[in-house]
């Protein structure tokens, strides 16, 4: 009878362990259904961190090129070397060098590389090429964009835009055919409305050329003398143009709302207010208002403030 109960309790146990066994573990079902799950958020998350890295170096391409060519620009104005500083944009990197004219083989050329998985897409100034010099008494330059893509998704894009007077704006990351982007690389960008009403700080009576240039391919640029736009005595200005920039059709009106010879409030209205070109606004070669082609705008170094739109 001993030899039997032990048997019986043996046999219990061993009930028990097989119960447990099949209350606590997994079928094999199971867990191939776990494991592709995990699988799958393993891969989601190595494409969002692939993506992120990639806009990053987006960024960082952008600030490359926009860094360089402000390097150049101070440079320039402050004579370093006894002479003036171009910029020459290639693919992969930009080389600063010194003097009037590139020169590939010069000692002094210091070469920039892009980040990785990045290259410049496109180079459009005024009169061609891929070289921007800046003149080393005014720091002014030949106007233009520079394009940063990403090599393997070139419709991942950032601009660089150059104005006359040496200033660099850079865009935020757009997809190629939705517009320039705004915001990054430093520049304040907001809403464009169609209207806005800046303070400028400083008076236009005196100005003598107002610019309009559509940053297209090449750059469209209008200039007009502002002395037919103002009353005989300088207290009222007031100019409509209608422009086909980019091959869309927009009115700009530019008039001031105040105007004394320390100061004027300057309305801008466009209509249709948003087309897929850039704009630049800039008036004896100082930038107004910028408006990029994603119904953004950026108020200029030489705007003021906006105080209406």
């Amino acid at each position: 009878m001993e030899h039997n109960g032990t048997y019986r309790k043996f046999k219990n146990r061993g009930h028990v362990s097989g119960f447990m066994l099949c209350e606590k573990g997994f079928s094999l079902v199971e867990v191939l259904v776990v494991t592709a799950i995990f699988m799958i958020l393993l891969a989601g998350g190595v494409v969002s961190l692939a993506g992120l890295r990639s806009s990053r170096n987006l960024s960082a391409a952008a600030d490359t090129v926009k860094i360089a060519l402000e390097k150049s620009r101070l440079s320039s104005l402050v004579k370093e070397g006894g002479s003036g500083y171009g910029l020459k944009l290639n693919e992969v990197d930009v080389v600063l060098f010194q003097g009037a004219v590139y020169d590939p083989a010069s000692a002094e050329n210091k070469i920039i590389g892009l980040p990785a998985g990045t290259k410049i897409l496109s180079v459009s100034l005024n009169g061609g090429g891929s070289v921007v010099s800046f003149n080393n008494l005014s720091g002014t330059t030949t106007p233009g964009t520079v394009v940063v893509a990403l090599i393997n998704d070139p419709q991942q894009t950032k601009t660089i835009y150059i104005d006359g007077s040496g200033r660099v704006l850079a865009s935020s990351s757009a997809t190629s055919g939705g517009g320039g982007g705004g915001g990054g690389g430093g520049v304040s960008q907001t809403t464009d409305t169609g209207h806005q009403d800046l303070d400028l700080g400083w008076s236009i009576q005196t100005t003598s050329e107002l610019e309009i240039k559509y940053l297209s391919d090449p750059p469209d640029t209008n200039v007009f003398i502002t002395e037919p736009h103002f009353n005989g005595d300088r207290s009222v200005f007031n100019f409509v143009g209608n422009f086909s920039g980019g091959g869309a059709s927009q009115q700009i009106r530019i008039y001031s709302n105040q105007m004394s010879a320390g100061n004027t409030i300057l309305s801008i209205t466009r209509e249709p207010a948003n087309i897929s070109v850039p704009l630049v606004i800039s008036i004896d070669n100082r930038t107004i208002i910028t408006y990029f082609g994603d119904g953004t705008m950026s108020v200029g170094a030489f705007g003021g403030t906006v105080v209406g739109q």
